[in-house]
């Protein structure tokens, strides 16, 4: 039963990771204006385990936000308010990676090579376990 609840909860926290990373991708682009974006791609051996743990701080704290935002945009039936509150959040998501003294690249860029490398993720993972 152990295996299966740590199963769950690594599926569980796999999904919100998935959508705070997206998330995290839209709020940069709808805060600044269009620039191309020529984040380089990096590999797991790119990452420092400082930076790596930088991002599983943030990435908890977004899927916090996330959370909490979610559950206000619910409540609302008013499209203004809604896009408000959606400001809100993605302007809480951008301060929460900057205060983690990760820049909205460097963020991106872990984001990316997390994704694509599954022993990185369960790493990450693990991190926002314990």
């Amino acid at each position: 039963m152990t295996m299966l609840k740590s199963r769950v909860v690594s599926a569980s926290l796999l999904a919100l990771f998935m959508a705070a990373g997206s998330s995290q991708v839209l709020a940069q682009q709808a805060s600044q204006p269009q620039v191309p974006q020529t984040a380089p791609a990096m590999q797991a051996s790119d990452i420092s385990d400082k930076k790596l743990e930088k991002f599983a701080e943030s990435l908890d704290q977004i899927m916090e936000i996330r959370q909490d935002f979610t559950a206000k945009l619910e409540k609302t039936g008013d499209p203004a308010e809604a896009q408000q509150l959606q400001q809100q959040a993605n302007e809480k998501m951008l301060e929460t990676v900057q205060n983690n003294e990760l820049s909205i690249e460097e963020y991106n860029a872990i984001n990316q090579a997390v994704q694509n490398d599954p022993q990185l993720r369960d790493k990450v993972i693990s991190m926002i376990q314990s």
